[in-house]
């Protein structure tokens, strides 16, 4: 009989270590970051639903070298796969490259005066526009989670917590500076 009380003594204790050791704390962070990510997940999705929009707009009016548009569909199914794993750097990458094909479809209809006076089009590069001041913002709350959590992590005694649950640091999210619309600026 003496022993079971005992054992409870023990799992009372290592409940206390724990939450004193920061493991609430922890999580608490964790979830945070992981939330300030699928922001920047839902944005850049925004990003990839808006790119075939902006090609049939532009189609409408221009008639399109193949290079440009495959670049943009290519970088387009590019970034709505790496979306879906969630990884950080993946989607850095994919933003920048979709950012990039934007840019040169842009680029090549820049002279197009009736295609640069349709409200749509102008509305498109509205959406674009405010879809990567979104990235951009979600970004630097994801960035700011994450620098929360990696400090928190390495402190002392909660590194020692950290290193019993496995707790990894988390990388953060670069954004990629662009003139294009859609693309925001580094921070």
């Amino acid at each position: 009989m003496s022993g079971v009380p005992s054992r409870w003594y023990v799992v009372l204790l290592a409940t206390c270590v724990f939450a004193a050791c920061g493991y609430n704390r922890i999580q608490e962070l964790q979830e945070r970051a992981r939330g300030a990510r699928s922001e920047i997940e839902v944005q850049l999705q925004r990003k990839v639903d808006l790119a075939p929009n902006l090609l049939e707009t532009v189609r409408a009016y221009v008639s399109l070298d193949d290079e440009v548009v495959t670049a943009v569909a290519d970088a387009r199914a590019r970034l709505a796969r790496v979306v879906r794993s969630g990884e950080v750097e993946p989607m850095e990458e994919g933003n920048a490259e979709l950012s990039g094909a934007i840019r040169r479809l842009l680029d090549a209809v820049a002279l197009y005066s009736a295609l640069q006076a349709d409200p749509s089009y102008q509305l498109l590069l509205s959406q674009l526009n405010g879809t990567g001041q979104q990235i951009a913002a979600a970004g630097r709350d994801y960035n700011e989670a994450v620098r929360d959590y990696n400090a928190y992590i390495k402190a002392f005694p909660e590194v020692l917590t950290a290193r019993v649950i496995g707790a990894k640091e988390l990388q953060s999210f670069h954004i990629w500076e662009a003139s294009t619309p859609g693309t925001p600026a580094a921070e």
